[in-house]
């Protein structure tokens, strides 16, 4: 006789259901299948099905045998099953070489959703995430601990204060027992919105640290507008990663500390920033025609961020939102239609990733000018496709001679996923000119595209990501497609 489960994904039947998924997809066996090699009944698939999404806490030892016995399960596997798990903070630094049941128990207990449609390496990535925001989340409760205590003193401070009738004393310190009071409500709505953020929940986050932040603007309205910044990057960084409605509240979070205008221009400018980051974000992940007009808004906020901020006295901010302006204006190309636009705003790219180069030197700053360098190169090529004549071929060349610029500063050893990047450009660019060049040349140009596309391969398959090696695959595929319809 089995028990319905209760809620606790870590029950021996919740983590014996998640083994015999995995040693099932292992096998590649349905459910009817193996409700048939155990039970010779294929109406008991619901039975199994039941087990395996974690509905039966205490599965019957006859149930656990048979499907032990159908899967070849080691008798020792089923034990561990029934040991204590140790610490959620060793279990996530075991991720490099955790089993499927074990990831998808990691999932379950972050409410990952989907989490048995996903890859192993996709599982790996999103609970690697979840760990970098455990950890964060972690440190900031133990924060909590700091004002406890100095509530505590000076509790007892007023106390002593008020049995002398020292009743000035007395004041000042009710006043810090208030503000302390209040900070620690203020910790206390934070750590409560990094909790909804671990579970997924950027809504509920969201409304816990616009609490918090009004609280702060209560006791400190500076205070206020530098803790939206952080709420905003908490909530950015986990749309970024996770999905769901995270970039919309980081956007949200933002906008009302522009209405203030008693502080410095260079924060303003970083709020500015901040939020035209979200928006450009927001609409590349948009199928909607409406978000055309989010990227629009977000060079705007760009541009009018660099009215704030000079070179002289804000270079490397400058830098950045220069460089952030150019990948807005490159991404808002790609969503025109007409080329004579498209090259308008490509056009204005190129001029504020060459702004950027101004104050990132090959010399001091190897990397940034190798990224920004790529940029300029990528826009190039982007120009080259909407470009007709003789003039498409000198921009791919262009392009292409920037790209081999940019591997002086990125090194496969030192940086190999920016090795892999430009490898992958330069497959791009090589493909074009095949496409472009004279006859005699096309077989060069093929040869250098299959060559490059390789070296990212390599590299994109050992880092585990799927993204990647998909879009590198798919080129490959094209240009294997391109070698042999050439040599016929």
């Amino acid at each position: 006789m089995t028990k319905r489960a209760s809620s606790n994904v870590n029950s021996f039947g919740a983590r014996f259901g998640r083994l015999v998924r995995s040693y099932r997809d292992d096998l590649g066996l349905s459910v009817r299948d193996l409700a048939i090699d155990v039970w010779n009944d294929e109406g008991r698939k619901a039975s199994i099905s039941r087990l395996e999404n974690g509905h039966v806490a205490n599965p019957a030892a006859r149930t656990v045998q048979g499907l032990a016995h159908a899967l070849d399960i080691p008798q020792q596997e089923i034990d561990n099953l029934r040991a204590p798990l140790p610490s959620l903070s060793l279990q996530l630094e075991g991720l490099p070489n955790a089993r499927r049941d074990q990831l998808e128990a990691l999932a379950s207990r972050f409410e990952i959703k989907h989490a048995f449609e996903r890859t192993d390496a996709e599982l790996r990535q999103l609970l690697d995430d979840k760990a970098s925001e455990y950890r964060i989340y972690k440190r900031r409760l133990g924060e909590l601990d700091g004002p406890m205590g100095e509530l505590a003193e000076i509790k007892a401070a007023a106390r002593e204060a008020a049995a002398q009738l020292d009743f000035e004393k007395y004041e000042l310190l009710l006043r810090q027992v208030d503000e302390s009071y209040s900070k620690m409500v203020v910790r206390a709505k934070e750590a409560r919105a990094r909790n909804a953020l671990l579970r997924g929940r950027a809504d509920d986050a969201y409304e816990g640290f616009l609490s918090a932040a009004e609280t702060w603007r209560s006791l400190d309205p500076l205070r206020s507008i530098e803790a939206r910044l952080a709420y905003h990057r908490s909530l950015f960084e986990h749309g970024l990663r996770f999905g769901g409605n995270g970039l919309e509240r980081s956007a949200d979070i933002l906008r009302p500390a522009l209405e203030a205008d008693d502080y410095a221009a260079p924060r303003r400018a970083r709020i500015l920033q901040n939020l035209a980051n979200a928006l450009a974000n927001i609409s590349i992940r948009s199928e909607d025609p409406a978000s055309m007009s989010l990227m629009d808004e977000a060079t705007e906020r760009y541009e009018e961020a660099l009215s704030l901020v000079s070179i002289s006295e804000n270079g490397d901010l400058w830098a950045m939102i220069q460089q952030n302006l150019g990948a807005a204006l490159s991404l808002r190309a790609k969503q025109c239609d007409d080329d004579v636009k498209r090259r308008a705003y490509l056009g204005r790219a190129i001029e504020a990733f060459r702004a950027a180069l101004r104050l990132r030197p090959q010399e001091s700053k190897p990397l940034e000018w190798a990224m920004t360098t790529q940029n300029v190169a990528v826009a190039l090529l982007e120009t080259a496709n909407a470009t007709r004549g003789k003039d498409r071929l000198v921009l791919l060349k262009q392009a292409d001679k920037l790209l081999h610029d940019t591997l002086e500063a990125r090194n496969r050893d030192k940086a190999p996923f920016d090795w892999a990047l430009t490898q992958e450009n330069l497959a791009i660019v090589a493909k074009s000119l095949a496409e472009n060049d004279v006859p005699s040349e096309q077989s060069h140009y093929l040869a250098l595209a299959a060559r490059h596309i390789t070296a990212a391969l390599e590299v994109f398959e050992a880092e585990g990501d799927t993204f990647y090696q998909e879009k590198a695959r798919k080129l490959a595929s094209e240009i294997q497609l391109r070698v042999k319809a050439h040599s016929k």
